[in-house]
């Protein structure tokens, strides 16, 4: 299976996407997924390209992404046009460098807590992805939709979206850290998304019970408590042709999930979950152990470190994170396709 980055993983380095070619080249990763369009410096036919040749002097396959698509999220930037037209375009520049999916997204939880109702984003999303659908057919690009933002979609949910969208032309970028901070298993999400799976975004996450519910929080792959060896005998058997992308996302606190009272948010967010799924995620929580991630955290909720000491320290701790679990997905999971 082949192993690669998602450009997230290392956005504070502030380097350019063919700084980043050459950082995944030099650790011998075999894939480079950029997971917005303004990872690129253009969408321009010659530097795109330009970044095409140096990705296949280097070894190196290209997926590209973008944003929502969905004009009634939060996340949406009407900026770049229609939910249609960003689809249409990234399409296109797929198509160019040879990236067979476009990675997007509907929103966040925040679409879960907005005025618009959950079910009207997700009758959005068909209708979008339906009328870009001839397109990434013509072009034998598929529209790989995230269970993104702790989460917009449940995996029940994003499997309904993409199998009324058309699974020919619609398929799904599996998250596996996002499940848990809406109280969903990751191993629960990649058995009921794997059929549809083209592309990933992967880190580990642990998970313990607290008075109020449970903690989540997101760490190096391998330093968490998702069963990974299960998680990826599922990929192996129901979607090997898709990368494993690490996205590893660490700096931050563990996240509160208060499902103990029947009233909290999280059930406002979430009031269908099947009894079903959510008792594989408290069976998950219970294994675990208070134990948040001894790190550097950032100073305040804007997402960036600072220009001072401190945020030197957080951006070389984000790529010693990124490289840590790199290791793990070699040595324990058996992942990555160069040197074999």
């Amino acid at each position: 299976m082949r192993l690669g980055i998602d450009s997230y993983s290392l956005r504070w380095q502030g380097w350019d996407a063919f700084q980043l070619l050459e950082y995944a080249a030099q650790i011998g990763l075999d894939n480079v997924h950029f997971s917005s369009r303004h990872d690129l410096a253009s969408l321009d036919e010659g530097y795109l390209l330009s970044l095409k040749r140096r990705a296949d002097e280097l070894g190196l396959t290209i997926e590209l992404g973008m944003g929502s698509f969905d004009r009634y999220s939060s996340s949406f930037q009407p900026r770049d046009g229609s939910g249609e037209q960003q689809l249409a375009d990234m399409l296109r520049a797929a198509a160019v460098v040879g990236s067979p999916v476009v990675r997007c997204f509907l929103g966040s939880d925040a679409e879960r807590r907005g005025p618009v109702p959950i079910k009207e984003h997700i009758q959005e999303g068909i209708r979008t992805l339906r009328a870009v659908a001839p397109l990434a057919r013509e072009l034998r690009v598929k529209v790989a939709v995230e269970n993104h933002g702790g989460v917009d979609l449940l995996a029940r949910e994003l499997a309904y979206l993409v199998e009324e969208a058309g699974p020919d032309a619609v398929g799904v970028c599996l998250d596996t850290g996002n499940p848990t901070y809406a109280g969903e298993d990751p191993l629960l999400t990649t058995e009921v998304l794997a059929p549809h799976v083209v592309t990933s975004h992967v880190r580990d996450s642990r998970v313990w019970l607290t008075s109020e519910g449970a903690m989540a929080q997101w760490v190096p792959l391998g330093q968490g408590d998702v069963d990974l060896l299960r998680l990826f005998a599922i990929w192996r058997e129901k979607c090997p042709q898709a990368p494993c992308n690490l996205e590893t996302i660490t700096g931050h606190e563990p996240h509160a999930i208060p499902f103990r009272d029947p009233d909290s948010p999280f059930w406002q967010m979430f009031p269908d979950m099947l009894a079903r799924d959510f008792v594989r995620f408290l069976a998950l929580a219970e294994r675990g152990q208070a134990r948040p991630l001894e790190q550097l955290l950032l100073p305040s909720r804007t997402g960036w470190p600072g220009s001072d000491e401190q945020g030197r320290k957080l951006v070389e701790q984000q790529r010693l994170h990124f490289e840590e679990s790199v290791f793990y997905a070699r040595e324990v999971l058996g992942l990555g396709e160069r040197g074999r």
